[in-house]
């Protein structure tokens, strides 16, 4: 009897809903593999008087007449079904799921039946499962007639589980999840984690929500979004764990200082809730685990009972004396590299110092915080995320660590929001012949839909010649004029839509040009570094790229070793096969982009890589990063230009299209 067959039996032969859980236990595979046998089964009844149910919380039954089951099952009994196959990423992630959620050790063979694939093609996909596996210090242990498991330590093994459940992913199988078993619960936990969650560790999770919230309601502060989450996986990997046995260790020394702690009572009455909970025992290490997450939290602005966090930097200075220097040490290298003045911006420094207290703690345990949108602050803030990165030297000087992509992603945000408060608007004058109402008017609107714009006056056509200009940035004028040294833009005295979109295209396109001109004044050596043979992986490529640079004098020789741990800490490939490698500034003793076309893609953390740009920055440029990044990142958005580099056959061409990142103005 094939499998359908032997689901059908169960449901046919159960007088109570019976969970996927429990077909699977019975059969003898995964959730997932009922899973898609269930809709499979879904397709083939469609046109028959017979569905299957599925209730939230109580199972999942077949509904029909006697008659029509029996010829279901008959007919199912008969048949051959073919399964649509697996993405190879999706093998994968199945794979990874399928050997941290089993008690034991597990089949090549298994595997195989289970994704409707060859072995051979299952040997491939461990290769992948191992290079992500890498990623946390986990090895695959493969024994013959065994199976294979995943070797580590308990820590690594529970950080590479979180990360297998935070992985964002928009697929049927979820929305299936949270609509028919999952049933997401009304709490803080979005359903794409929940689901996940669920996939792994299917436990109650309502009811861990009601205990973390109790927590935190004693410990009088509210935990972000993301801490809020981050701990709840913890936990909820913990109880699994612990239920295979596997305990987490911390020393002595870590456990004595932790019990000092006001919070640890907490921890110690949320470990009671959670034995009492899921019947399972925490061990002193596992509450002090649970109380490094707390005390590691990324806390909001507001405490719960209402006293604000957003304090001067006066009181920070009493509370936590590092957090605040080292703030404000990234503050001096962020407003060097963007060439702005940001020691006066209070928010700023606020900001980061409420952000730098838990991560000061989260790092100096080796725990991390997920950052949710660390890919669109990448896309979408590339020179920001780039100067963000350069104060990741703070880290290493004040606390010895090396900050992750994550943690570099949040130091963005801080900074990106700080250049928008520092933008200074456009200083404009209106100019027109109407009444002076309809000219005050016209000025109350331009406020209203453009605050980037400061109107310094409304003066007539003929004083105009009269106006000193040599503060205003453009002239609004409801008449046709013209001006020898301002750029004039025409609308109309009522400011309507089309109006609206004129001045705002107008505006953008005024932005660009200065920012042009400020970039045309500072240019940067390329140089252009010819392979005479193809490298087998990415730190052969830097290698070689850096003692060409070595060579020609740009960097120190301890620039490879800093380029190398850069990539240690998070991948510098940003797609369309291209990667920016970088090391640190101190090493570079002038500016300059190393380029170079490989003559075969290679892997670059999971990224085929094709063309690289050597980044190197010196101490005495970092105040032009923002203008050499953006210049950068600009043409390496542009399809032309990347055409244009990526089919050029030879050395001429090839230095005319990298001419054009620093000269095309």
């Amino acid at each position: 009897m094939n499998r359908k067959s032997q689901i059908i039996n169960i449901l046919l032969n159960s007088k109570e809903p019976v969970t996927a859980d429990y077909i699977a236990e019975e059969i003898g595979v995964s959730n997932k593999t009922i899973r898609n046998d269930l809709k499979e089964i879904d397709e083939q009844i469609k046109d028959m008087d017979i569905s299957i149910i599925r209730k939230p919380g109580i199972g999942i039954s077949l509904v029909g007449s006697e008659s029509v089951k029996i010829q279901l099952l008959n007919q199912l009994d008969g048949e051959t079904y073919v399964i649509e196959p697996y993405s190879p990423e999706d093998r994968v992630n199945y794979i990874l799921k399928r050997l941290f959620m089993s008690n034991t050790s597990t089949t090549i063979k298994e595997l195989a039946d289970e994704l409707y694939v060859s072995r051979v093609t299952v040997h491939k996909d461990l290769e992948e499962v191992e290079d992500w596996l890498g990623q946390y210090n986990l090895k695959l242990i493969k024994k013959t007639n065994y199976g294979i498991e995943v070797y580590g330590k308990e820590d690594d093994q529970r950080s590479a589980v979180a990360s297998l459940i935070v992985v964002d992913r928009e697929s049927d199988e979820l929305k299936e999840m949270l609509y028919n078993d999952c049933c997401a619960s009304c709490g803080r936990i979005d359903y794409k984690t929940e689901a996940k969650l669920k996939e792994l560790i299917n436990i109650d999770y309502k009811q861990l929500q009601r205990i973390v919230t109790k927590a935190e309601s004693k410990l009088k502060f509210r935990f972000s979004d993301e801490a809020y989450i981050s701990l709840v996986i913890h936990i909820a990997i913990s109880i699994k764990r612990l239920k295979s046995k596997k305990n987490i260790c911390l020393s002595k020394e870590v456990l004595k200082s932790l019990k000092e702690k006001d919070e640890y009572k907490i921890a110690e009455e949320m470990a009671s809730d959670i034995e009492e909970a899921f019947k399972v025992k925490l061990p002193e290490s596992e509450i002090g685990y649970i109380l490094l997450h707390i005390i590691g939290a990324k806390m909001q602005q507001n405490i719960t009972d209402g006293t604000s966090l957003n304090l001067a930097y006066e009181d920070y200075e009493k509370d936590d004396e590092l957090s605040v220097t080292m703030s404000k040490e990234i503050i001096s290298i962020a407003q060097r590299a963007l060439g702005m003045n940001l020691s006066n911006d209070t928010s700023l420094l606020n900001g980061l110092i409420l952000h730098l207290r838990p991560t000061i703690n989260r790092l100096k345990y080796g725990l991390s915080l997920r950052n949710p949108i660390l890919d669109q602050i990448k896309e979408n803030y590339p020179e920001i995320y780039g100067i963000a990165w350069m104060t990741s030297i703070v880290f290493e000087k004040y606390i010895g660590v090396k900050i992750t992509d994550e943690e570099i992603g949040y130091i963005a945000l801080h900074l990106g929001a700080a250049v928008e408060r520092y933008q200074k608007p456009f200083k404009a004058i209106v100019v027109c012949t109407s009444g002076i109402g309809t000219s005050q008017l016209l000025a109350a609107k331009l406020d209203k839909y453009f605050r980037q714009i400061e109107i310094k006056g409304v003066v007539s056509v003929t004083s105009l010649k009269e106006i000193e200009t040599s503060d205003i940035d453009i002239i609004i004028s409801t008449i046709p004029i013209e001006s020898d040294n301002k750029p004039v833009v025409n609308i109309s005295p009522l400011l309507n839509q089309n109006d609206i979109k004129k001045l705002d295209s107008f505006l953008n396109d005024f932005k660009k040009q200065e920012e042009n001109k400020k970039n045309s004044k500072y240019n940067i050596e390329i140089l252009y570094i010819k392979l005479n043979k193809a490298f087998a992986n990415k730190n052969d490529v830097i290698g070689y790229i850096c003692g060409e640079l070595v060579n020609k004098d740009c960097v120190t020789t301890e620039y490879l070793e800093s380029a190398i741990n850069r990539e240690d800490i998070g991948t510098t490939s940003i797609g369309n096969g291209i990667a920016i490698p970088h090391g640190m500034p101190q090493y570079v003793k002038r500016t300059a982009i190393g380029f170079t076309k490989l003559k075969k893609t290679i892997d670059w953390n999971g990224d085929k890589v094709d063309m690289v740009f050597m980044l190197c920055i010196s101490m005495k440029d970092i105040k032009n990063a923002n203008i050499i990044m953006k210049n950068i990142f600009d043409k390496i958005n542009s399809c032309e230009f990347i055409d244009e580099l990526r089919n050029a056959t030879d050395d001429k061409t090839i230095n005319n299209v990298l001419g054009g990142i620093f000269n095309d103005y």
